[in-house]
């Protein structure tokens, strides 16, 4: 049989469509589409069977720590939605405890870092820092050299696509949303039309994925991306650094690390600090569990060969200083905790003239100082996360997993309806419970909780329909490039 023609498939298109149209049902689809909406916090899980197989202690122990931080990165976007609801009503929510008298417990440390959107930037780089290099360091801590720049070499080829397309299709949804008068007119340099909002929506991404600007931006479209660009430079620079530090010892390695950091840190470059705190957080961590695992087997060695000397091993004054030590490092952490939560609620408005943190601003030469202040606060309360179980298990339950797993989207989506509807809704919650006196406040917590349950339900639509799709869209297109030769 000969080939078909250009000329013959092109004449069998209206045979398709008219076939396709045939299939298509409205209830179907509406059935299709109530079915998507429903969140899939109320849908099994098909992976829930595979995870609930007994998998190597040690595995699940590397696992649970990563786990945790992804915990963690969804309670900061939380965090982050929450404060960009809040600000708008509350001016002052900047401000911390003390200031010209301020004597409100809401604002006190440790309390107010759980609303301080600013403080939650800072856990997102950390914890990218970690993850992105966690794997690479393992190779590293075990000469297993070889696999280090595939796992590079992956990670560098996804990243782009992974970050990007989630970000360009919130963008462009709320470019339409502009176009269609929902928003108000962009600015600065804004000429009307439709060539005038193409035009300014380009130059607005051209900053996003882009190498030759360093500078902070704001993108008028969706304020929040500025942090998605700083990710994607600071990880592009995180693995070069681990690319050359690949086949370093231990020791040569964490002097250039620390040499790094402190050069992020002459030319005020904090955002890049956060992702190399991230991987000195990844070189404690993975290290410690390396050791320990090596220390397992030889321990396991030890009693299999002689059952007495192992016993007598951990018998005596050994068990004494090891139960000792044992306590001293977790005190130690605990403080780490401490310290991290007070610096990690520095205030962003007025850091300077607030009681305690006036101090610390003298030893801080840069402009924006509470960042300064924040930043070694936010690699404490990493690192203490990494070694205490009791604050690993709030961030493993079931619904800070799924604050995780909607983390990206919730990040993208919630500002946008915050811009959308975010008003209104306030307006609504007052008209209908009264906007004086203390129902100010209550009417307050009702649009909140009413603007947080839109929020994660969109969020959830979106990381089904675009984020997770975008992650493998991503591996596919490695597949298809990579020369598997």
């Amino acid at each position: 049989m000969p080939p078909a023609t250009p000329a013959a498939n092109f004449s069998t298109l209206p045979l398709v469509v008219v076939h396709a149209a045939s299939k298509f049902s409205f209830p179907s689809a509406a059935r299709g589409i109530l079915t998507f909406a429903i969140p899939s916090v109320f849908t099994p899980s098909p992976t829930k069977a595979v995870s609930s197989r007994p998998i190597d202690p040690q595995i699940a122990a590397q696992r649970a720590s990563t786990d945790c931080l992804d915990g963690l990165r969804g309670v900061a976007a939380f965090a982050v939605m929450i404060f960009h609801y809040s600000c708008l009503v509350y001016p002052n929510i900047r401000d911390a405890y003390g200031y010209k008298g301020n004597t409100n417990l809401l604002q006190l440390p440790g309390v107010k870092i759980w609303y301080s959107g600013g403080f939650m930037v800072f856990l997102f780089f950390v914890i990218s820092g970690y993850v992105l290099s966690a794997r690479a360091i393992r190779l590293m801590l075990r000469r297993d050299r070889d696999r280090i720049l595939p796992v590079l070499s992956s990670m560098t080829f996804r990243r782009v696509v992974r970050l990007g397309l989630p970000s360009l299709i919130m963008s462009f949804i709320s470019f339409l949303c502009q176009r269609a008068q929902l928003l108000e007119k962009p600015w600065p340099h804004y000429v009307p039309g439709l060539r005038g909002d193409i035009r300014f929506y380009y130059e607005n991404l051209c900053d996003l994925f882009t190498f030759y600007k360093w500078g902070q931006f704001h993108i008028y479209y969706l304020p929040p991306l500025w942090t998605i660009a700083v990710e994607f430079r600071c990880s592009m620079i995180l693995f070069l650094l681990l690319l050359g530090i690949a086949r370093c010892r231990t020791g040569p390695r964490l002097l250039i690390e620390a040499l790094v950091f402190v050069d992020t840190m002459l030319h005020e470059r904090w955002d890049l600090g956060c992702f190399v705190l991230g991987l000195l957080a990844a070189e404690i961590h993975v290290g410690t569990q390396e050791a320990e695992s090596q220390r397992t087997k030889e321990e396991g060695l030890l009693h299999n060969a002689d059952a007495t000397d192992s016993f007598q091993y951990y018998g005596g004054a050994d068990a004494t200083n090891q139960r000792r030590r044992r306590i001293l490092k977790k005190l130690g952490i605990w403080a780490c905790f401490i310290v991290g939560m007070y610096l990690g609620s520095v205030p962003t408005a007025h850091t300077c003239q607030t009681p305690g943190y006036s101090m610390l601003c003298k030893f801080v030469s840069h402009d924006e100082k509470w960042r300064y202040i924040a930043l070694p606060g936010s690699f404490l309360i990493i690192f203490a996360i990494l070694y205490l179980p009791v604050l690993q298990r709030p961030l493993v339950s079931p619904a800070a997993r799924y604050l995780g797993r909607v983390s990206y989207a919730l990040y993208l989506v919630h500002e946008l309806v915050n811009m959308l509807m975010g008003k209104g809704i306030r307006r609504a919650a007052w008209a209908l419970l009264g906007s004086t006196g203390m129902m100010f406040h209550v009417g307050f917590l009702v649009g909140l909780a009413f603007y947080v349950s839109l929020c994660l339900w969109l969020a959830d639509m979106f990381m089904r329909a675009v984020d997770i799709p975008s992650t493998n869209l991503a591996r596919w297109l490695e597949e298809k490039c990579v020369d598997k030769s």
